[in-house]
Order: structure tokens, then sequence, then C-alpha cells
């Protein structure tokens, strides 16, 4: 007779109580019931979640069933960070599938922005990477916030089939599921998982939907050119925002600099008098000083600490990348991948943002 597997309802991987050193572990006998690993359980009662190695999960194994059934694909994405939730990795595996996009974290951006203009700057992301998709939704889990349309237009696209939720990691999934859960009659009543933090889903995890469908909840990945890759958790708690951003504007002229915490830096090096909005997190202190002692002013704010945030892989400006640009003739966003973004109109400008190696600067149009 076989070994009968148990896995964690938090993070989705297979239940040990063994090595305390790997995956899964749990004091508990494994007998029946839902059981956290011990993990899930410190990270659910306790907010600890210790700092993990980020595993590309294995696409072809987890949507083998989906490219066959032709499930229908929940794909969540940040609002607030639209090109670190864009896994290209994973589109070969749901093109051919119903895709509804999820905008989520919808209150994290200002209330004055229309819904609509969200939806078409998402539309046109995912028309670029050649997916069709169904229909686009803004929500956000944590206020609870068109969880109603969702349901109603899962039950539309699904015909009776199965829901796979995607997408990358910190875009909210395990959030907006426990949500879906709390409104839709189902045979649990747990809670999976949740963090702000990258890799809180380690595997896939399987919610009993109907007694003829289920609900999967795909482990995301965090992309490597984001600052959720690179960052350390102490800056990701002030990185990632958790309340509506407030968008500072600068006007500046040229041959002047704006730091962000002690994390990555902005310089307007050509052009006329023009105005930057910076979106980011409120917890990101920004700095306005002079072009010719921008450095010598970053490396000491870094230095003495009095600047947020400040990561121990960034000790001065030497430890950035610096990233050169001319902007075109229209309104633009700068965005730096998983900080935020720095919107302008656009009329030659020539501009550097300086970054954490690997992390990835998109001249993009306008999201707002």
């Amino acid at each position: 007779m076989s070994k009968i597997k148990f896995t964690c309802f938090g993070c989705g991987c297979e239940l040990q109580n063994t090595d305390p050193y790997q995956k899964g572990y749990t004091p508990k006998v494994l007998e029946h019931g839902t059981i956290l690993c011990q993990r899930c359980y410190r990270l659910q009662n306790y907010g600890d979640h210790k700092d993990e190695e980020f595993v590309k999960p294995d696409y072809k194994r987890v949507f083998e069933n989906v490219i066959n059934k032709k499930c229908l694909i929940l794909y969540v994405i940040d609002l607030f960070s639209v090109e670190a939730s864009m896994i290209r990795d994973l589109f070969p595996f749901i093109q051919d599938c119903p895709i509804l996009v999820i905008a989520n974290k919808r209150d994290i951006l200002p209330k004055s922005i229309n819904d609509d203009k969200l939806k078409q700057f998402i539309y046109n992301k995912f028309k670029m990477e050649g997916l069709n998709i169904k229909g686009i939704i803004c929500s956000s889990a944590f206020k609870n916030y068109n969880i109603d349309e969702i349901i109603e237009a899962c039950n539309e696209l699904r015909y009776g089939k199965d829901i796979y939720i995607v997408g990358a990691s910190s875009v909210g999934k395990s959030s907006l599921i426990n949500v879906l859960l709390k409104n839709i009659k189902n045979e649990t009543r747990d809670l999976i998982s949740t963090s702000p933090y990258p890799g809180t889903t380690i595997a896939t995890i399987t919610i009993p939907l109907d007694n003829k469908s289920k609900i999967y909840d795909t482990p995301g990945i965090v992309l490597p050119n984001s600052m959720y890759y690179c960052m350390e958790k102490s800056v990701l708690k002030l990185i990632i925002p958790k309340s509506e951003i407030k968008p500072i504007t600068y006007q500046l002229n040229p041959k002047q600099s704006v730091f962000m915490g002690g994390i990555c830096r902005f310089d307007f090096e050509e052009g006329s008098r023009s105005g930057f909005t910076f979106y980011m997190s409120n917890n990101v202190e920004l700095h306005r000083t002079k072009l010719e002692k921008a450095s010598t002013v970053f490396d000491s704010l870094v230095s003495q600490g009095k600047i947020k945030p400040i990561s121990g892989k960034i000790t001065s400006s030497a430890s950035l990348v610096k990233h050169d640009f001319i902007l075109p003739n229209d309104r633009v966003d700068i965005a730096i991948l998983g900080l935020g973004w720095i919107s302008v109109k656009g009329c030659g400008q020539k501009i550097s943002v300086w970054a954490p190696e690997g992390v990835s600067i998109v001249i993009r149009p306008a999201e707002i």
C-alpha cells in the first residue's frame, strides 16, 4: 500500500515530520485534517517570514492539466508594479486558455484614478504580449473591492471547469484567494498563508470549489530584474506599499537629482524645466539635491542612516548601476521594477536612473 501524502494548506508543500530544516516540516502526527507546516504556522500566527531562496516553478508540470482541459486562468497582476507582474515564461502554457486578468491592489493607487483608464493600460500590456484575454477586473483583496464581479465572471467563463490562479510573487494571489473563499461556498474554511514578501506559496495548493471542480493556487516567481529579487526583507517592508500612495511632484531644473531612499537615484541632466511625479510607497523618503554634489550627498545620507530605506547591499552611489535615457515626446512613466515609477511629460529630456545591479528600468506609456 502506498504511503498517503499530506500537503500544507498554507504553502502547498508536502508535509514531513522528520527534518525541521527542510520544507514542509511539522512536529504534528500526520493522520488527518488540515495541517500547516511549521513555517506557515509561524507566518500566519506571528508574521515570521525568514529569507528563503527563490525557486522557479516547473511550469510544464504545473500546467499540464490546464493545457489539456483549457481551464479558466485568473491572471493576477499588481497595479503598483505591472512590469514585475508579467511572467513571460508562463505565457506559452496558458495562451490557449480563457484568461481573466485581475488587476489587484487597486486600493494602493489614488482613488481619483479612473478604473477604465487602468484597464486600458493593462489591456495594451497583454496585447503586446500576444495574449487574448477575456476581460479585466480592477480589484482589491484588502478592501474586498469587486470580489462579487470576479466570482460572477468566473462562473460565466469556467464552464464548470477548474480555476487556476497564476501570477508573480507579491501580486496578492493568496490574499485574493482567501477573500474568494470567504465569498464562495466551498468545502473548506481554512485560509492559505499570505505575506507581503515574495515566496510564500512554494507549491501548488488545491482548494475544493464544488463536487466536480477545484481552485489551484500556483506558486509565483520573483522576476530576477525586480527590486523584490535583490533587496532584503527589511527593505521590502518599506518599498511594498500597504496603503494608498501619495504621489509627490517635483518641478525640476536640469542638473538636479532626487534620491529614492538609499537604494535608487534619479538625475535630470538636460532639458527644459519639467514636473516629475514620483509614485512610490509612502515609506520611501525622497531627497532633492544638485546633480554636481549628488554622489557626495547620497553617500553621506546612506553612511549616516539619515534616509530610508537603506540596504546593506548599497553602501554608496558606486554600488548602483547608471541607466541613461532620452525621453520621447509623450507622457511617459519611468518604471523602476518593484519600486514604483516617475511620471513626466516627455519632450526630449536627458535623464539617468541609478538602481541596484540587475534591476530593470522601463520607459512606458503613462499608466495614469
